[in-house]
Parts: structure tokens; sequence; C-alpha cells
């Protein structure tokens, strides 16, 4: 038995959702559990719910035979509360997917999605997570071929999660072009661009609204998740949870401050 928890941050009748939990229903063996949230979150990051209460609601997922609940919360609070709430000890999921978002999730928008932090959530309690983003922000109510895409990129995840094998403090981000599937030109590891947009503020009536503007050209001049995915390709990024610059924390222990208060010792 393979039990997949799923998740999003666009809320649990987006169709993005739909489509991944189709294609998690057709690997064998798979228990699918949909715990979402009631509403969009986009953009909440790792935000969690603790001034007030949450309360999941069982909820029928387009008949599709799995178990779901809505929740009066942010992604990462949906994984929290289904690990803790929803789950017997000797049950818990053996892989969460997080997605599918409606547009992309590259470079630092990992840091603002709430899809994002679906996966990383699952990873803090101990198990694997995967972000899923599909670049249709412009053509929202399209998923194309995107059920066909993911389908053999998930299995192979969860193979690996049930044979234990994949690595304990990583969630993996993967963002799918906007293409037919035989325009795809592949699955290829990516490194995060972290600067492939730039803020901008636009006033209107009510206010100022935070935009993005894109460059005009995108070569393709190294494996980034931005150019990989322009280009054609499905793009997985593993990120390591743990941020801590450890070869800094290295040279640290010559700064001078750092030196003498350790002589004092």
């Amino acid at each position: 038995m393979l039990r997949i928890l799923i998740t999003n941050d666009d809320g649990i009748d987006a169709l993005g959702i739909k489509k991944l939990a189709e294609a998690a229903l057709t690997l064998e063996g798979a228990e699918i559990y949909v715990v979402a949230p009631a509403e969009e979150k986009s953009g909440v990051g790792h935000g969690l719910t603790y001034r007030s209460a949450l309360s999941p609601e069982e909820r029928d997922f387009y008949g599709m035979p799995v178990k779901a609940w809505a929740i009066n919360g942010n992604p990462a609070d949906c994984v929290k509360a289904a690990y803790h709430l929803l789950f017997e000890e000797n049950k818990k999921p053996d892989i969460v997917l997080s997605g599918i978002n409606v547009g992309t999730n590259l470079g630092r928008d990992i840091y603002y999605s709430g899809t994002c932090s679906g996966a990383r959530e699952a990873v803090i309690l101990g198990m694997p997570g995967v972000a899923l983003s599909y670049d249709n922000w412009e053509d929202q109510e399209n998923y194309g071929d995107v059920a066909e895409m993911i389908r053999p990129l998930i299995q192979s995840f969860c193979e690996k999660a049930k044979k234990d094998t994949l690595p304990p403090e990583v969630f993996w981000n993967v963002n799918i072009p906007h293409l037919p599937l035989k325009e795809v030109k592949g699955i290829l590891p990516a490194s995060l661009s972290l600067h492939h947009y730039e803020d901008r503020y636009h006033q209107e009536a009510e206010g100022y609204f935070l935009t993005r503007t894109y460059p005009e050209g995108i070569p393709l001049a190294e494996p980034q998740d931005y150019h990989l995915l322009k280009h054609g390709y499905i793009a997985v990024t593993p990120v390591h949870i743990d941020a801590t610059d450890k070869s800094l924390l290295r040279e640290m222990e010559e700064w001078p401050l750092m030196k003498a208060w350790g002589e004092r010792g």
C-alpha cells in the first residue's frame, strides 16, 4: 500500500489539485488523502495558524475514491494537521505531493510559495515532499497534458519513498512547462534561478500592487530552473531545508570578536 497525502495553496476546489489526484490514482496500490486549504492561500509562505483554531471538514472530492478534508488554514497547516490529527501513528503518509500550482514557483519563489511550504513542512515532519507547479498563469483553466507529464515523475518519487531512498532533509521543487507532451524536451536537474525577475510596485486607486518584470531574452546559459523551463524542460530542484552556510561557520571561528570571546572561556 502506498499512502499519499496531497495538498496545495490554490484551495481544495482548484483544478490543479484535481489533476494531481487523478495522476496519483493511476499508481498501483495508491491510497490517496487530500488535505487542502478551504480557500486560496497563494503567497502565504510557511505561515502557521496558532492564534485561532483549525477545523478540518471532511469533503467529497470530485467523486473520486479518496478521503478529503478542507482546513481553514495555510498549506503548512494542512500538512501539520493531517500528520497529527488525521493519521494514526503507524499509518503516516509515505509521501506528500503539493500542487499542482497555477503558475510557476522558480528561484526565490520557494520562500513565498504556499505550494513549496506544503512540501517543506512534510520534510520537517519526516516525510518526503514534492512541490509541483505548472507554467499556465496566463491560461489558468488549461492544464493540457500535465497529468501525463507528471505521472512517471511522481511514480519515481513514490517508489523511492517506499524504499526509503530519498534524502531526509530535502524537498523537491518541480516546474512544468505549459506545452503539449510531445514538445517537452525532457526532465533535468536544476539549480534555483534567484535573479530572473525584478519586483515592481504600481499604483492604483486602492494603493500599491506588487508586480514583476522578466528579461526579454532567455539564453540557456546555466542549468537553472527558470531557464530550463522556458526552453521546454521539466525542471527538478532538490531544496535542502537546512539553510546554514557551514563553510561560513568555520570562517566565523576566526573572526576577532568570536576568538576573543572564545578565549575568555
